[in-house]
């Protein structure tokens, strides 16, 4: 089990256009979800905010389009701020509850 898990409402899922750069390299054609999480601030306010991450398991994402899952994810900091991944092979959970968080 992951020491971190992302919860949050799938809003999303696609593929990214494929396309080959100038020196001739393929990229893209990898897919994504996106999840819709809230974040608490230290006021107490609730921040709703868009995480996009990769995935190699799409069709189980877009049975959960509109519900609230969790995911186990790793962060890593680049430039000052916090970035997430989907840990290898990570599937949504389906939750209970209808509150999106992170």
């Amino acid at each position: 089990m992951s020491m971190l898990q992302m919860k949050g409402q799938v809003a999303n899922v696609l593929e990214t256009p494929r396309g080959t750069n100038r020196e001739g390299q393929e990229y893209g054609g990898y897919h994504q979800v996106q999840l819709l999480c809230k974040q608490v601030l230290a006021n107490g306010e609730n921040r709703m905010e868009l995480f996009t991450l990769r995935t190699d398991n799409p069709e189980e994402f877009r049975k959960f389009i509109g519900k609230s899952v969790s995911v186990p994810v790793g962060v890593f900091a680049r430039g000052g701020s916090l970035n997430f991944y989907m840990e290898k092979g990570g599937l949504p959970k389906a939750l209970q509850s209808s509150a999106v968080s992170q």
